[in-house]
């Protein structure tokens, strides 16, 4: 019963989910990077085919391939330039990720109070997986994922913006600082939430059905782990399989609002809410144009997912079961 408690301490969770963003953010930076270039380059497609062509151009001005993106970063700089937008990155996803896993807890602790308290189910944790976290049903899953999610998400948007702006070459953003005084001085407060509508329907779901993927994923892993000889796997692969499964899956059914978003947040004079960049896209590109950069982000998503759960339930599991061994 102690080691419960202890994987329910908010401080766990905290340091947890901080460190897991770190390790995830900096590790997929360049991927997240190549998205936002490859969605902007979409778009100066767009704007030349509209315009009928600029003067002394006979092609439109589209490099929208994962290489050609690649290169043209490296040539602004170095290979480092792939990690440009790391540190406003950091500043979004470490607090960020540290207050999600948190409150993510605690609203899947209390969930699991309220069917100890109602009787109706025994509040085990998944030991066939080997997760020091509490399990629920699909829906309570569900719906603790994407309200944790949707609320930080609130609290996180101005880095948001900030950071998909620096990452882009539309604005000429030196400093982090530079870029929150140049947005609130052009757009005013609402400039640090442009995107939130579509940032909210995409994260909301998106977490929603992660968490209810990602669980569903690791319980089959670790049954099957526990009634087959032959696959004798340890409980981070587990973590990790199960995180690559749940981003695709997750990442893929709600991508059409990535996009409007990061649309949005860099073109919010053409892009003005969701509704009307919805119908502004589908009028323009069709309905492949709500899949414009889905690869890269659901490689990217896939791949930062696991990462960060993998890190966060193996700092929650090493913190209870050090404690455990102190209250031997």
């Amino acid at each position: 019963m102690p080691s419960k408690q202890k994987a329910s301490d908010p401080v766990t969770h905290l340091i947890g989910g901080a460190v897991s963003g770190l390790c995830a953010c900096v590790f997929v930076q360049p991927l997240d990077l190549i998205k936002t270039r490859l969605q902007q380059q979409q778009q100066a497609h767009l704007a030349f085919i509209k315009q009928g062509g600029q003067a002394g151009l006979t092609i439109a001005p589209l490099e929208s391939t994962i290489w050609k993106t690649v290169f043209g970063i490296i040539k602004e700089g170095s290979v480092l330039s792939l990690w440009r937008g790391t540190a406003p990155t950091i500043v979004r996803n470490v607090p960020g990720a540290a207050m999600y896993f948190t409150v993510l807890n605690e609203a899947r602790t209390l969930l699991a109070r309220r069917k100890i308290n109602n009787g109706s189910e025994r509040a085990d944790a998944n030991n066939a997986s080997g997760s020091a976290l509490p399990k629920l049903s699909n829906t309570e899953n569900l719906v603790a994922g994407g309200a944790s999610r949707a609320a930080i998400g609130f609290v996180m948007m101005p880095a948001t913006v900030i950071k998909v702006r620096y990452e882009s070459n539309l604005y000429n953003y030196k400093t982090m600082s530079g870029a929150f005084t140049s947005i609130f001085r052009t757009e005013g407060i609402r400039g640090l939430w442009a995107g939130f509508g579509a940032t909210a329907m995409r994260d909301a779901p998106l977490a929603g059905l992660y968490v209810l993927f990602y669980e569903q994923a690791k319980t089959h892993l670790g049954n099957l782990r526990a009634t087959s000889s032959h696959f004798d796997v340890s409980t981070p692969t587990i973590h990790m399989v199960a995180g690559v499964t749940a981003g695709f899956f997750s990442t893929t059914l709600t991508h059409p609002f990535d996009m409007l978003k990061t649309r949005m947040q860099l073109k919010p004079a053409e892009y003005k809410n969701v509704l009307q960049a919805a119908r502004k896209v589908l009028m323009e590109e069709g309905a492949i144009g709500f899949l414009d950069g889905i690869l890269v982000r659901t490689v990217r998503k896939s791949i930062h997912s696991a990462i960060s759960w993998t890190v966060y339930e193996e700092v929650v599991r090493w913190h209870v079961s050090r404690k455990a061994d102190h209250l031997v």
